[in-house]
Parts: structure tokens; C-alpha cells; sequence
């Protein structure tokens, strides 16, 4: 990389760390960061405010000259570790200067590391689910495929939808939605209500509702788009959790063994635990945590990015544990991962990661930034110390 270019990327990041990019300058850092994956580990590092703060003065510690200057850099910069923000003053074209120097330097020392083991082609999930019909019939659903499965059913556009006359004829009945590891899908039910469905799970619903009521089954992951019908709340039951709203945009979340969360992006939700008559009502960007063992909730106000950008291509990662990544990981890449040394679990990151990138680009990104080497044997992942 030839310096004209390390200095504009260096721009770019700049720009990226202070939130000023434009559409096309975003377009333009996210090819850099995707054509290496030595690039998306260096772009993850600085979103840690730690390697800000520690890492770059490791760069030009020894130069007399420069580590003045990024002592005075650092006195006129503000550093906000929670909300992952850094800002410089007056000393913007130092602060590139300094990148420049990292990226040339990171890249370099990236391209003379050996990958422990080759990377086999281990592809992300992609659409693709399995519909439980009411007769036990099953019939799957691929990646953009269109077809007509029965009078009216439809799977387009990986979504799965109900015509008016199949609705009729099936009223009563209950179709099971399942996605496997590795995949994801859409569903339009019979009021227009969008569910957004994760890998590794599954809904059960009627395929017509009846005049007075809206009630669903969830196992895994889901991101609901609720139509609003007064007279009909919509009710999510998610295992010992169940969901009351009206209309409204929320995640459900079933997969940790010790928690079932639900966070709201829009409208107003109802939450009771099984066996309680009590409801927890939670508002936009918050969260309720249901407590499984102690059978408690916690409501909390939480930053709800993290929790549904997933379907959106994205997963959004903040000071997260290296076990909570790899086990969503897992789910999407649809391998498995064991952690020889057990401090790596509680190693956290920092990152925004594109869903369907490359598994290399992925390992290379949280090995680099947390330390941890990697060796992949099969559809195994194996995470040990470096």
C-alpha cells in the first residue's frame, strides 16, 4: 500500500471515528475493510477506545519528536469509552498522520503473520427454513426461491405468505415455521404482521386468526413487525415468557439457557412470567430480562442496536463476551466451538461485523483483536491463547 493511499484510508477511518462519513466515503472504507482480513481486524481495533488510548503511543513510542506530539494529542482529545467516541480538537491532521502510521505498520506486520490453519470455505447462513404443514408434511423453503406450495401459499422474495383463500380453507389449522443453523427467514401472517426469523429457531402460528385473538409460539430468535388491531392484542409466547402488545416493532430472544430477553424498538409491550399474573410494561429502548432460574424480570434502558441489527446484515457487538460471540456465531455459520483455556470465554470485543462475511475475515477480526488464536478442523473451531 503506497502512502497516498494509506493517507486517504487513514482519512477515512478518521472520519469514521468522529461519525462524519458520507454514503459514498461508508461504501468506500467497507470495500477496504472487506477486501483484507487484516483490514476488518485493524478498522475492529479502533473501535476500542483502549487501543486508542494505548496502542497508537506503542507505535511511535522511542521517537522523541512524535511521542511529544501524541502527548499533546491526547491532552486536546476527549475520550468517551462508553459511548465508544473519540474526538480530537485542533489536532486533526496529527490524528491521520498517526494512522497513517498504523495502518501501514498493522497491515504490514498482518501480512508477515501465518494463519495457524488454512481457512476451509465455511460459507454464512443464508434463507432458508423447513414449513411443518397440519397434515406432518414438510416442504423446504431455499435461499430466493419462488414457489407456490399449496392454493395460495407462496414462498418470494424469502418470505413465506398466506393468500385469502388458503386462509379460508385452513382456518383452525397451525403451520410450524422451522430455521435451521445457518439460516433465516421471513414470514407474512394472516394480519400482515412481519416476523423476522433467526437461525437454529422456530414459530408456530395459525394460518388465519380468529376474530378475537393473535397468538404465537417462539422458540430461538424473532424480530416482529406487529400490525396494530385494538381489538385483537397480538401475544408472543416465548416458553416461560409471554409477550402482550397492540402494535409495535420488538425482539424476542429464547436461546440462552438462563435468560429469555425482549427488547422494544417502537409502541408499548406487555410482559407476564409463567404463573404470574403481574405485567411489566416496557417502552422503546428497553429491555426485559426474564430470569429463568430465580424466575424474576429486570427492566432496563439499553442501547437497542445490538440486539436487532441482526437482521438488518449486521452484528453489532459492545464490550460483548468472546463466549456470547462465538455462540451466535455458531448458530450462523453453523459450526461448533470449544474454548481450550476457559479465560478466553470472558475475553470482550468491541465491533461491527457484516453478517454475510466471510468466516476468514470474521476469525481474523476477533482473534486479532482479543488475542486468541484459532485452529478450524472441519465445521470445529477451536480458540486457544496466543
Amino acid at each position: 500500500m503506497n502512502f497516498h493511499l494509506e493517507h486517504h484510508i487513514a482519512e477515512l477511518l478518521y472520519r469514521s471515528i468522529r461519525g462524519k462519513l458520507s454514503d459514498f466515503e461508508r461504501e468506500e472504507l467497507n470495500q477496504w475493510r472487506s477486501d483484507s482480513p487484516m483490514h476488518e481486524a485493524f478498522f475492529m481495533r479502533l473501535q476500542d477506545d483502549g487501543y486508542i488510548g494505548e496502542e497508537l503511543g506503542i507505535f511511535i513510542k522511542g521517537e522523541e519528536k512524535n511521542s511529544v506530539l501524541w502527548e499533546r494529542i491526547r491532552e486536546n482529545s476527549i475520550l468517551r469509552k462508553r459511548k465508544r467516541f473519540i474526538r480530537f480538537s485542533r489536532w486533526g491532521a496529527a490524528a491521520v498522520l498517526l494512522l497513517v502510521i498504523c495502518v501501514s505498520l498493522f497491515i504490514k506486520k498482518g501480512e508477515q503473520e501465518v494463519v495457524p490453519v488454512a481457512i476451509q470455505t465455511i460459507l454464512p447462513g443464508s434463507h432458508k427454513a423447513t414449513l411443518l404443514m397440519e397434515n406432518g408434511e414438510e416442504i423446504e423453503l431455499s435461499d430466493s426461491v419462488r414457489m407456490s406450495i399449496e392454493q395460495g401459499i407462496i414462498a418470494s422474495n424469502n418470505q413465506l405468505e398466506y393468500g385469502d383463500l388458503v386462509k379460508e380453507l385452513a382456518s383452525g389449522y397451525y403451520h410450524v415455521l422451522k430455521i435451521p443453523r445457518g439460516g433465516e427467514y421471513r414470514l407474512k401472517l394472516s394480519d400482515g404482521t412481519i416476523v423476522y426469523l433467526n437461525s437454529d429457531s422456530e414459530l408456530r402460528y395459525p394460518v388465519n386468526f380468529s376474530a378475537t385473538s393473535r397468538e404465537v409460539e417462539l422458540r430461538g430468535e424473532a424480530f416482529f413487525e406487529v400490525v396494530t388491531d385494538p381489538q385483537r392484542p397480538f401475544v408472543v409466547n416465548a416458553e416461560q415468557v409471554r409477550v402482550r402488545v397492540l402494535g409495535t416493532s420488538f425482539n424476542v430472544n429464547t436461546y440462552d439457557k438462563n435468560y429469555i430477553e425482549t427488547v422494544l424498538v417502537k409502541g408499548r409491550v406487555g410482559l407476564q412470567m409463567e404463573g404470574n399474573t403481574q405485567e411489566w410494561q416496557i417502552k422503546p429502548n428497553e429491555l426485559a430480562r426474564y430470569d429463568r432460574k430465580n424466575k424474576t424480570m429486570e427492566v432496563k434502558e439499553v442501547d437497542i442496536l445490538p440486539y436487532v441489527t441482526w437482521k438488518e446484515g449486521h452484528f453489532l457487538f459492545k464490550n460483548q463476551s468472546l463466549e456470547k460471540i462465538m455462540d451466535i456465531m455458531a448458530r450462523w455459520y453453523d459450526v461448533s466451538v470449544e474454548f481450550q483455556d476457559e479465560s478466553i470465554r470472558n475475553l470482550h470485543f468491541t465491533g461491527d461485523i457484516k453478517r454475510h462475511a466471510n468466516f476468514s475475515i470474521i476469525l481474523k477480526a476477533l482473534t486479532s483483536s482479543v488475542n486468541v488464536n484459532y485452529k478450524l478442523n472441519g465445521r470445529e473451531l477451536i480458540l486457544y491463547m496466543k
